[in-house]
């Protein structure tokens, strides 16, 4: 009996699984692994905070990089991905969108895709990163996080490059594959800026002081896959490359073959830009 009732529970969750899970505790900190860096406040434009981690690499460096999430979790399961770029000379920026780990209360409901309110956190971090670090930088998202990175990155003059890993393309477009893969109604904000919520939008018409875009998307994703990145890939051929990584969604391009992830992205770093 005790076995059916947890089959049916794992097949209820396995229903309703959506993409906002916030979690407010940090599994473990910087700290706990010795990394040099900082907590900081930043500040939304109405006036909510988000709680940040300010990363320095083991050799000074001028180069920056925003990290945005995916909205399952917080920013502490991005640990073994910014120690990467710390690796390869990046200072790293990482923070949580309101609602997530210690940023401030946030009503999230898990059939939300994402919330509009989410670009003034990461708009917030650009601003940060502008005013006390450097004047350009990158910006690196899972996600809802990689496809925040693309529309705001496109509209900002201090962005050069931005690696999105697991993007969507169009709310539309993402709305109807839940539907058409998974059954389920997922809901979508209905007041906000295409141009800064949509890739779609965003890259067709901004984004011209971009160095590069580099999309990184599983073979197998059913969700946000290869369709969106071909989409998007279009509005930018010239400075846009991709990387589909073989035999897993998108929940796994990292840990399916840590090394070559990176070595992908370092790659694309050194040929579209310095």
């Amino acid at each position: 009996m005790k076995k059916i009732l947890l089959f049916i529970t794992a097949l209820i969750l396995s229903k309703f699984t959506f993409a906002l899970n916030p979690v407010r505790e940090y599994a473990v900190t910087p700290a706990d692994y010795g990394m040099d860096y900082k907590e900081v406040i930043i500040t939304a434009a109405d006036d909510v905070k988000l709680n940040a981690w300010i990363f320095k690499p083991s050799v000074a460096s001028k180069k920056f990089i925003i990290v945005s999430d995916d909205g399952n979790g917080n920013m502490a399961d991005n640990l073994e991905l910014i120690a990467q770029f710390l690796s390869i000379g990046y200072n790293v920026v990482a923070y949580d969108y309101r609602g997530f780990g210690k940023s401030d209360d946030f009503a999230i409901k898990s059939n939300f895709f994402i919330y509009p309110q989410f670009v003034k956190d990461i708009t917030a971090v650009v601003d940060y990163t502008r005013k006390y670090h450097n004047t350009q930088f990158d910006m690196f998202g899972i996600g809802i996080g990689a496809g925040l990175s693309l529309s705001v990155g496109a509209n900002r003059p201090e962005v050069r490059r931005i690696i999105a890993d697991g993007t969507y393309s169009s709310f539309e477009q993402t709305k109807n594959k839940y539907k058409s893969v998974k059954g389920e109604d997922i809901m979508m904000p209905l007041a906000y800026d295409k141009m800064f919520m949509e890739p779609l939008y965003a890259l067709a018409s901004k984004g011209d002081q971009l160095y590069g875009i580099y999309y990184i998307v599983g073979a197998t994703e059913d969700l946000c896959g290869q369709d969106d990145v071909k989409s998007l890939v279009k509005l930018k051929p010239k400075i846009s490359d991709s990387y589909v990584v073989p035999a897993v969604k998108n929940d796994a391009t990292f840990s399916s073959n840590k090394n070559e992830y990176f070595n992908k992205i370092k790659k694309f770093i050194e040929t579209h830009g310095s």
